[in-house]
């Protein structure tokens, strides 16, 4: 079968199943959470049915870097700094630090266990132990924000910690995309035995090619406002980025993070992009989760050791991290209150996008395998029991059933995060 009519396949399946699921579960559906796709992937793969074979998969590399580049612009449009005041200062302290503490605990162990342990991994190089720890200790920190804010608004939490959360996690899974793409600049001076101030060049040129395709979207969309002019040109503009990355050997999913940073920050028209583009979100999401589980192949039976482990491993450093972090940030909230690091459980599918992108960029090894083994079954694994954590968290706080029945959010409010504050009363909800 042609690598076109294999694209068109894949697509219409995506737009199909995400709508279909949308109008079947409403409100509680969220692609996010829906990582069958990916067991779909696996199903219609090269490891059973064979469907997309190895060749095809090779062919849609390109819309697979496409893929990963909306979702990092799709994370990072939503970051405005002027947005940040005086309460979402207190979560971005309080998410920094639990995702520093977090990603140091994780890396830390997996170097041990990956560099001093029994576990064969074929005798990887410096530079490549560096980029799985990295990716694995990044992809620890990496937190499902849509899915977090959805359960607060169903759960009907209002109080300190149901808004310091989302804020929380929306930092952390900044940090772990931002970090994961120096962490790959950082591999690449490594593996080319560059100096100190290299690694700084890699980071700096792969900043600066996000920075410039953000601001030559700004110059060319303007103070446009047509849903569908800017939702054609947000293709345009990270096809273009990734295009880029490709060429450079740089992560997409980092480069379109910070092009669209650098839009939401100096385009009046940024809040506007993000609704429009909010509607390829599911279905982009279907695409990346279906091209992963197609991409997965079986790891050595000792290895699979570390997928579990992982798992456990992330909840006692997200466990140790956020307890350290209410008492260092100052948050407003109970120092006492048991087990907060549970609400940031959950991981959704831009942990994936981080895995995809690092098989992508990485030499294809028994170590690629593994950490994309790893952060595929920590993101179904967590997806079990998370809602029943979160829960669990906000009933802790005493948090649960405190927002008004009646004050209705919509599935696009979930996905943009362009929501009311959870203390605003029914009569306002015509606001929104």
């Amino acid at each position: 079968m042609d690598a076109p009519l294999i694209l068109i396949l894949v697509l219409t399946f995506a737009f199909g199943a995400t709508k279909l699921e949308t109008r079947l579960l409403g409100e509680r559906s969220n692609i996010l959470a829906s990582l069958e796709y990916a067991l779909i992937g696996i199903l219609v793969g090269p490891m059973v049915l064979g469907f997309l074979s190895g060749d095809h998969l090779a062919s849609l590399e390109p819309l697979l870097a496409v893929v990963t580049g909306f979702v990092g612009f799709l994370v990072g449009l939503p970051l405005s700094f002027r947005s940040i005041d005086r309460r979402a200062k207190g979560a971005v302290r309080f998410g920094l630090a639990t995702a520093v503490i977090t990603a140091a605990i994780t890396g830390a162990v997996t170097w041990v266990v990956f560099r001093y342990t029994i576990i064969d991994l074929g005798d990887p190089s410096d530079s490549a132990l560096i980029g799985a720890c990295a990716t694995l200790a990044l992809g620890a920190t990496c937190v499902a924000v849509e899915t977090i804010r959805g359960g607060i608004y169903h759960a009907r939490a209002d109080g300190p910690v149901s808004r310091l959360l989302p804020g929380a996690a929306q930092t952390m899974r900044i940090v772990s995309v931002l970090g994961f793409g120096l962490a790959l600049a950082v591999q690449r001076g490594v593996a080319t035995n560059s100096e100190p101030l290299g690694y700084l060049a890699w980071m700096g040129i792969e900043l600066a090619a996000g920075i410039a395709i953000g601001f030559i979207f700004f110059v060319f969309v303007g103070q446009e406002r047509d849903h569908k002019k800017l939702f054609v040109a947000t293709i345009g503009i990270v096809a273009l980025g990734s295009g880029i990355a490709e060429a450079l050997d740089f992560s997409p999913l980092f480069v379109n993070l910070v092009a669209g940073i650098t839009l939401a920050n100096l385009s009046p028209a940024a809040k506007t992009l993000l609704v429009a583009d909010s509607r390829l979100r599911r279905p982009v999401f279907a695409v990346l989760l279906v091209l992963a589980g197609a991409s997965w192949e079986p790891i050595p039976g000792l290895l699979w050791l570390v997928p579990a482990g992982f798992v456990l491993l992330r909840a006692l450093s997200l466990g140790v991290g956020a307890r350290v972090a209410v008492r260092a940030s100052g948050v407003a909230i109970d120092r006492d209150m048991p087990r907060p690091g549970n609400a940031f459980l959950g991981q959704g599918a831009v942990v994936v996008a981080l895995a995809v992108d690092y098989v992508h960029v990485t030499p294809h090894s028994t170590l690629s395998a593994l950490v994309l083994t790893t952060l595929l079954v920590s993101a179904v694994a967590n997806e079990l029991w998370f809602s029943a954590t979160l829960r669990t968290v906000l009933q802790n706080a005493g948090e649960t059933g405190r927002r008004p029945e009646d004050l209705a959010l919509s599935e696009g409010e979930i996905d943009t995060g362009l929501v009311a504050e959870p203390t605003v009363t029914p009569t306002q909800e015509g606001a929104h």
